[in-house]
């Protein structure tokens, strides 16, 4: 099938096209075409009129990320597709450059950068680039107003809390971690020090989860305040904070409520409520944050794109290793690590795999993110074979590997271990007679002497496990 390749490059209210043919020549008829009735359909008139002097083409079309000004085009493409062939694909701005930084032109208007995305489609697309997802485009626009009024919400309770210790001192330590709802309406009727030593214990019992007794002490605290603003003005402010903090969270909770109502049905929203740990709630900010799985050709790239790959810098005889890269979506690594604290609770294999990690003396933060990360790799599991969580899945395939390979009696029990790796061809020795430097040398005799304590990552790659080392090697020193 003949394959034409659509770029386009659009800016706001108009966008340039260019189409490229599979030997790179240009197709007449592109240029630029507004965001309007008319435009559109000049787009869609010349579609057709190539698509018809072509009956066996094919029209790949690549739009860059602008921010929400190519969801008019998406959708004109994604409304052509359903009846020509014609695929959409929504692309990263990021890959692109890189790619078109190959060539080392410096020139950048709208036109060139319109034909350099159709020869990005032609010759440097990534397999993660995926079709274009028109029913997720109204979840994942009301999932992102949900998360700024989240984040908004946020910024109002930490302007509440600044001041607090100058308006109402005595209430400080019972919003240490969170604002509790009782002290919300507590501080939406008696906003300063000065009205609540004023107010009554039994008038203040009445407020949901606030008891006489802890009602006496606030009424008795607020009597000897020291609070420094105590004006109407103030308490005109703190209340207006605390009305706001409240509303802002009834309207949160039903458009989550909504959103999640919407995406229950999803199979990747399906799969992942499956697995112990993640929530509706989590699943569904997942499944928007992750988009299509199929664009990941490996569950690596999805730790990757999460953020939660190691980071590992070694050149020569230097090795560093300085924790995970942070690269990704730091919003996936948010959701992450309450689900992980869950997991380790609830999930067996997370709960085996942190016990693992502990009982390998690693720090209780590391042992978390290698939980997220673990997640990762068991929603991924899950999701692309389309079948839910089983927990016994680990145990059976060990199970099932051991049947394959039975144990005779004449048989030694390293014969069961996996067998060691080869060295990569080239590598032929680590001689100390080489010219490396003195770290280099530390490692090779390291490596040649595995009894002596010296860690693993010291002593370098192919070397025993100190736990497996009980006795010097043959021929080594004493």
């Amino acid at each position: 099938m003949n394959t034409l390749y659509l770029g386009i490059d659009v800016s706001k209210g108009y966008a340039d096209m260019a189409c490229m043919q599979r030997s790179g020549g240009l197709v007449s008829g592109g240029g630029q075409f507004d965001d309007t009735p008319a435009g559109h359909a000049a787009v869609t008139e010349w579609v057709a009129r190539m698509l018809g002097q072509r009956p066996d083409a094919q029209i790949v079309v690549g739009l860059e990320a602008s921010g929400g000004l190519e969801r008019n085009w998406l959708r004109l493409f994604q409304d052509l597709g359903a009846t020509r062939h014609v695929k959409a694909y929504l692309l990263n701005p990021l890959a692109v450059k890189r790619f078109l930084e190959r060539d080392l032109h410096r020139c950048v208007t709208d036109a060139l950068s319109a034909r350099g995305i159709a020869r990005y489609l032609r010759d440097g697309m990534r397999p993660q680039e995926t079709p274009y997802e028109p029913h997720l485009e109204g979840p994942l626009t009301l999932y992102r107003t949900l998360r700024s009024a989240i984040e908004r919400q946020a910024a109002v309770q930490n302007e509440l809390k600044s001041l607090l210790p100058r308006v109402h001192p005595g209430l400080v330590r019972y919003c240490r971690k969170a604002l509790p709802a009782w002290l919300l309406t507590l501080l939406a009727r008696y906003p300063t020090a000065t009205k609540l030593a004023r107010a009554k214990p039994e008038t203040l019992a009445r407020i949901p989860f606030l008891t006489l007794d802890r009602a006496r002490t606030l009424v008795g605290e607020a009597k000897v305040s020291v609070a420094a603003q105590g004006d109407d003005d103030t308490g005109t402010a703190v209340a207006f904070l605390a009305r706001e903090i409240v509303r802002a969270g009834r309207t949160i909770d039903d458009v989550r409520e909504n959103l999640c109502a919407d995406l229950r049905g999803d199979e990747g929203v399906r799969i992942l409520i499956s697995i112990p740990g993640i929530g509706l709630w989590s699943a569904v900010c997942l499944r928007l944050e992750i988009g299509p799985i199929e664009r990941f050709p490996a569950p690596g790239s999805l730790v990757a794109y999460a953020g939660l790959d190691p980071r590992i810098r070694q050149s020569g005889d230097k090795e560093s290793h300085i924790g995970i890269s942070r690269r990704g979506r730091r919003q996936i690594r948010a959701i992450l690590f309450m689900c992980a604290l869950v997991a380790i609770q609830h999930n067996p294999a997370i709960r085996e795999f942190y016990a693992r990690l502990r009982a390998a003396a690693k720090r209780p933060k590391v042992c978390v993110v290698a939980c997220m990360s673990k997640l990762l790799h068991l929603a991924y599991g899950c999701w692309i074979s389309g079948k839910p969580f089983d927990p016994d899945h680990a145990h059976r395939s060990k199970a099932a590997r051991g049947a394959t390979q039975p144990a005779t009696e004449s048989t030694p029990a390293v014969a069961s271990e996996p067998p060691a790796l080869e060295r990569a061809p080239g590598i032929t020795s680590r001689s100390l007679d080489a010219p490396v430097s003195q770290r280099e040398a530390k490692k090779r005799k390291a490596a040649a002497m595995p009894q002596t304590p010296v860690g693993r990552r010291m002593r370098g790659p192919g070397t025993a496990s100190p736990h497996h080392c009980t006795a010097p090697s043959p021929g080594g020193p004493p």
